[in-house]
């Protein structure tokens, strides 16, 4: 029988989002956070076994733009801090559907598509509690659990270590997967194969850099490009 799952998208308001892609202005990060959580979103309504998906907010316009995806929103703002949102989150979330399992993915994971996201939870399935680390080695990307209990407040710099002391099982996801690339810089998103990216954030990309015209480099990290 197929572990049913939910789904947690934790999302800062967009305004505060992707402020290590250097050269962007302002509403250019803006819109690049909104593309790339409407795609994770959207993908991962379209994994048969997560019966739903729940973005981790209490801002109104990422609520909005949650509910026009297709997702749910959760959060009161009465909790500062990723840990805190995502630690409520989890506990409403897992009080409502007691027999669902858990999964709490990043909302810039750009590259990554439905089959890798069906993939990691069959294995996670496995699995009282699972972790999958960032191409860094020392962060965190997903995270699954049957009891919003076993939630640790780990999330943040070095997180992985952490987990993994926990009692965290690592899934084993290959350094190469998209899984493990979160989009904190410009420089990330331009690494990952443009046929892996979803509709919105591909949109995104033309506008910002049209084929043909310059794109960041390590030594142009104060280019501005425009508003989208």
């Amino acid at each position: 029988m197929t572990t049913p799952w939910i789904a947690l998208v934790p999302a800062k308001p967009f305004a505060r989002a992707k402020t290590r892609c250097a050269g962007l202005t302002p509403d250019a990060r803006r819109s690049l956070a909104k593309a790339m959580l409407t795609d994770v979103v959207r993908r991962l309504r379209g994994v048969p076994a997560v019966h739903s998906v729940v973005v981790v907010t209490a801002d109104p316009e990422v609520t909005g733009l949650a509910l026009a995806s297709g997702a749910a929103a959760s959060g009161s703002g009465r909790f500062p801090g990723l840990n805190g949102e995502v630690g409520e989150a989890l506990e409403a979330v897992g009080g409502a559907a007691p027999a669902a399992a858990l999964a709490l993915i990043m909302g810039d994971l750009a590259g990554a598509g439905t089959a890798d996201y069906a993939t990691a939870l069959t294995l996670a399935a496995r699995h009282r509690r699972a972790v999958v680390g960032d191409a860094d080695g020392t962060g965190t990307t997903l995270l699954t659990l049957r009891d919003a209990a076993d939630f640790r407040p780990f999330l943040g710099p070095g997180s992985l270590r952490r987990f993994h002391a926990a009692g965290y099982h690592d899934l084993g996801v290959g350094p190469s997967s998209p899984l493990r690339r979160d989009v904190d810089t410009v420089d990330h998103l331009l690494s990952l194969p443009p046929h892996t990216l979803g509709p919105a954030t591909r949109q995104w990309l033309a506008a910002a850099f049209p084929p043909g015209g310059p794109r960041p480099g390590p030594s142009t990290d104060e280019r501005r490009v425009g508003a989208l």
